[in-house]
């Protein structure tokens, strides 16, 4: 089966506030996960690209670039923005990287690094803060910030899965 491209999918933010804690979790999980699907492979299978396509270690890379927007979404929403900012969809910066010439350990260790700041960041907000709003820039659709996080864990399996694929 074809994964539905990133780009493409639906969002219908409707889940209760109160599951900031289980998606916080997931995002605690992103990074365990990856580390058990490489432990095994060597630098070869990580950075071959099928297709054309990115690699593992650029799908993992991909990730730690876009914690920047996702640190920085958390900032839009806690300063009272209106509009969150926008995603470079092209993904430039992964593109620009090199991330295939970096081991795997230095890509977990950028990854892990900038997933404990975000963590750290949201994991004891309240309420009335996690249901802060404001304006997705591509989805045009207003978002809590809490729905912002569960984005990004949905973003976060988007990759996994294709990480997985590649494996496989």
């Amino acid at each position: 089966m074809n994964i539905t491209p990133w780009i493409e999918r639906k969002f219908e933010f409707n889940f209760p506030i109160g599951l900031l804690p289980v998606i916080v979790e997931r995002l605690r999980g992103t990074l365990p996960r990856i580390k058990s699907m490489i432990e095994n492979k060597n630098n070869d299978e990580l950075q071959q690209q099928v297709h054309g396509k990115w690699s593992v270690k650029e799908h993992i890379g991909h990730l730690y670039d876009l914690e920047e927007l996702w640190y920085g979404r958390i900032e839009d929403f806690l300063s009272g923005k209106e509009i969150l900012r926008a995603a470079d969809i092209s993904n430039a910066k992964t593109t620009a990287a090199g991330h295939n010439a970096k081991t795997s350990d230095e890509l977990i260790r950028q990854f892990a690094t900038a997933r404990n700041k975000l963590i750290g960041k949201v994991e004891n907000i309240d309420e009335v803060t996690a249901g802060i709003i404001a304006l997705h820039p591509r989805l045009q659709k207003s978002m809590r910030l809490v729905d912002s996080l569960f984005f990004v864990a949905e973003h976060d399996d988007h990759h996994i899965a294709k990480i997985r694929e590649l494996i496989e």
